[in-house]
Parts: structure tokens; sequence; C-alpha cells
């Protein structure tokens, strides 16, 4: 080999090897603390077992970053920054890191992690076992509980963006890509976060249940993953109840069981300074997805992972103190407000501050309107009469259709009477003195939900409603989302009003499908 040839192989050999070493650490024996339960009598059984860090994954299934839940949106992602933390402790011990996002797994289709995890060659999934685990956990259509519950969609789309996706890790897709990845890695044993625990987590292709079935050995971590579960206030049923619930039922089904954190701090690989937890607030709502409810909502505050800390809270938005109202039992919140809590201990906060938990309080239902947008001219817009094309370029609101052209349908209800829009968009009227009220409902079309749920796209529509009468804001809804209540108006016009202006508009996020519904609108006389 020439010299020059043979330094620069040479270069290429040593660049591969320091490659190598930054991306997978030197493995190291762990001694895994394991717990089981015996199915008869429910008694906690422990065991130890050393495993090579290089015969472990860590596969974390769904941690999106919408749900149609807002719930659980709101707990499962407050799992993240623990999940950070847990993860880059991992990757020092030389623990490979996979992604299991499902449903969403195409939208990283361009991604690095996705396509070396796509580029190993398959081989057959035997069957070994058939796992056992029967769930007891109680669950329905949301976690919000009583009141009204969030409706099913499919508009996830993407993992948490705040989560730390390195570049050594994988993102994988389906049982036998995972498998075969695990037989070209010697991974013998994984360790499974995320969510749900008692459905997508144990049923899904990527899911403990098919890689236990196949003969790996599969271990759960009960301190990194969330439960599908619901909330009864009255009962004392929370969240928080329904993930243990889930891990004793894993237990009892021969699934051992970790502390992940326990075993990372057994390796110097955690601080127990690090503040990972916020208070997990059930029902949760935010400023850009509301919790609505009727009369009343019964919240509950909780910090599980954090023992010996006090929780208080604030209901005027402001950061939470020392000194703030402490948390002892239910809260019932009867007007709107902005919630929001934090743990402290010894005079310290011990967890994040909380971001605003928004919770609004419904206006009443308005009367029918008398005079409907049937009947009605609109005030053409200015720059739309120049000429054909000035007008093209608007988006038209359409009467009694959606902007679809699809009837108009809000939460699963179809109304005949009614305006279509298009985020941003308005419609003006001219007032007539004998009107002397302006009614309507406004919500978020759902007729996107009609193809397979909304997959994909469900989780994007975000808008906001308001009604000008003679330049002067009368009337604003909360920023509205797929499914939601829609929003009531019941706005007196004042004497001598001469223009009403309709708006639907968008909340930065300039997408094809904020599409948003005025129905059983119009004016009353009375």
């Amino acid at each position: 080999m020439k010299p020059k040839l043979f330094l620069v192989t040479l270069m290429f050999i040593l660049w591969l090897g320091s490659t190598q070493n930054e991306l997978f650490a030197e493995s190291k024996t762990l001694h895994l603390s394991l717990q089981t339960r015996d199915p008869k009598t429910n008694q906690v059984i422990t065991r130890n077992e050393d495993v090579e860090t290089s015969e472990i994954g860590i596969v974390i299934v769904d941690p999106w970053s919408y749900h149609w839940c807002m719930t659980w949106t709101e707990q499962a992602g407050g799992m993240t920054p623990r999940m950070n933390r847990a993860n880059e402790g991992a990757r020092k011990l030389g623990i490979q890191i996979i992604w299991a996002p499902t449903d969403a797994a195409n939208m990283y289709s361009g991604w690095k992690q996705r396509q070396r995890a796509m580029a190993f060659p398959y081989i057959d999934v035997p069957k070994v076992h058939e796992i056992t685990c029967k769930f007891s956990v109680p669950w329905g259509s949301c976690l919000c509980g009583p009141g009204i519950s969030c409706m099913v969609n499919y508009g996830e789309e993407s993992m948490d963006p705040d989560l730390v996706i390195a570049d050594q890790d994988l993102i994988v897709s389906g049982t036998q890509e995972l498998y075969s990845i695990c037989k070209a890695r010697n991974i013998t044993h994984l360790i499974y976060f995320g969510g749900a625990t008692n459905i997508c987590l144990t049923g899904k292709p990527e899911g403990l249940g098919p890689m236990y079935n196949a003969g790996l050995k599969t271990i759960f971590a009960r301190d990194l993953a969330f439960a599908w579960t619901t909330y009864d206030p009255s009962k004392g049923y929370t969240p928080t109840v329904g993930n243990a619930q889930a891990v004793d039922d894993l237990e009892r089904g021969d699934i051992p069981t970790l502390s992940m954190v326990d075993e990372l701090r057994k390796q110097g690989c955690w601080n127990d300074k690090w503040i990972t937890e916020p208070v997990r607030v059930t029902p949760a709502g935010t400023i850009n997805r509301p919790y609505f409810f009727e009369k009343s909502v019964t919240v509950s505050l909780e910090i599980p992972m954090v023992k010996n800390a006090d929780i208080r809270y604030t209901l005027d938005g402001s950061e939470p103190k020392v000194t703030s109202a402490r948390y002892e039992k239910t809260l019932n919140l009867q007007e709107t407000t902005t919630l929001r809590a934090a743990a402290f201990s010894n005079g310290k906060m011990v967890s994040f501050p909380g971001r605003a938990n928004y919770f609004v309080h419904l206006p009443a239902l308005p009367p029918k309107p008398e005079i409907k947008p049937i009947q009605l001219h609109p005030e053409i817009d200015l720059y739309a009469q120049v000429n054909d094309a000035c007008s093209a370029f608007l988006w038209h609101p359409k009467i009694n259709l959606s902007y679809e052209d699809k009837p108009l349908r809000i939460r699963a209800i179809t109304y005949e009477n009614g305006i279509g829009m298009r985020a941003p968009a308005y419609i003006r009227y001219l007032l007539k003195p004998e009107w002397k009220r302006f009614v309507a409902l406004a919500g978020v079309d759902d007729n996107m939900l009609d193809l397979n749920k909304g997959t994909k796209i469900a989780g994007f529509p975000k808008v906001v409603f308001k009604v000008y009468i003679d330049g002067n804001l009368l009337g604003e809804s909360p920023v509205m989302r797929i499914s939601q209540e829609p929003w009531r108006f019941d706005i007196p016009i004042p004497s001598g009003s001469r223009k009403i202006v309709l708006i639907c508009d968008d909340i930065e996020n300039r997408s094809p499908y904020n599409l948003g519904n005025w129905v059983d609108v119009g004016f009353c006389t009375k």
C-alpha cells in the first residue's frame, strides 16, 4: 500500500473508532433489582439479575406530543424531563435507546435514526411465550373524569418535541424490525418506558407483549410510564392510582418491573438534586387547549414521584410560592380559573413551577335566532370588489355549509343553520335597528374525523372566534380545538349600532385545517 493511501486509511480507522466510542459507551454489568408478584397472594417477589449494558435496550412507546384527551396529553407529557435525564444516563452506560412512536413512525422517515433502523435485515420472529397479563385497570374514552369528555381522534403526528433524540438512538416500526435489531445487536433485555401501560406499551407491535412472546426478556420501568385509566374524584380514583394498579397487573402477569431512577442512581448516573417533576393536575387544560365545564369541576393535584413535599397552588395564574395555599383536598372550581401548582420541601421548590392550567366556565346556552344568515346579504369586502382575481385571494365563508362544502358539524352534531370558515376569515353584516341580540354557537368543524378519525391532522386545528360591533370587540371565545363543546355567544347589540363582524382567527399556526363553524347563528329581535 502506498504511504499516502496507508495514512488516509489509518486516519479513517482512527476516526471511525472515535465515532463508535462517542456513540456506544463501554459495556458494564448492571445488577438489576426486579420485582414481580405472586398471582394468588399478591405478595411482592424481588430478585436480582446481572446484565451487561450492551445487552439492554430501552424501548419508549408512544411519547406523543398530542393525544385526543387533554389530561392524558398534559400528564404523560409531564414525564418528558424525567425521561430525558434517564435516557442521558442510560446512554452513558452503553444502553441502546429505541423510540417506538408506532402510528407516527412514518413522520420520521427522513431521520437518520429511522433510516438506520430500517436498514437492518429482517429475520423471522419466533413464538416462544404467550403473555398472560390481564389488566384490571378501569378506563373510558378519556382521563378527564366526570364532565365534558374528550372525543376519540387520531391526531397525533409526532413525538413530544422536548424529548432529546440522540444521534445513536434508533426509531423503529413494527415487531419484526425491532426483533431483528435486537438479534443483530445481541440485545436480550428490553426495558419499557412510555404509555399507555395497559394498552399501547403492552399491546402495540413494538410493545412489551410481542417482544415477550418472541422470547426476549422484557422489563417494565414503573417510574417512567403512564397508564390509560380514568378519574373518579368521588371515589378518590386518580390516574396515579390507575398507574399503580397497572404496575401490579403486570407484576402478577410475570412481567418484572424496576425503578429506572434507582438503577441509574446505583451507577452514579442520577442526581437527586435534579428537578424533573411537575405537579399532576386532573383534569388538565391549558390556554391553548382549555378544559370547559358547565357548573363546576373537581380538580386533583398530585406529585407521586416526589416524597414528603407540600403542594401549593394559586387560582389567579401567579406562580406558586411556599406561602401560597396548601393543597389538602380536591378543589371545586365554579368560575373560569387559571390554576398553577408547585411542590415544596423545607422551603424550597422541588417541582417545576407548573404551567398555567386553564379551566373555563361555559356561558349559558343562547336562544335560537329569528334572523339567519341565509336571509341576509353580507357586506362585500372592498378588495374583493376590485375584480374576480382579487376576490379569489380571500377564503370566502360558506352559508349553511362548512368551508369544504360539507354539512356543518361540531362535536359530532350536524347543524342546518350556520357559516363555515377557514381561518383567518370574516363576514360582515349591516345591522338593523330591530335586531337586539346576536346569538351563535362556534367551534371547530369535525368532518375531518370521517377519514380514519382524523389521522395526523386532527391535532392541528386551533382557532378563536370573535365578534366586533362598530369596531369594538364585544365577544371572544377561548382557543377552540377539535371536538370541544362549542362556545356560546349571546351578545346584546348596543342601540344605534351599524355593523357587526364575525371573525374566525388562527392562533400562531396558519394551517389549512383551521376550519371553524358558526352554527345556530343569527339575530334576535327580543
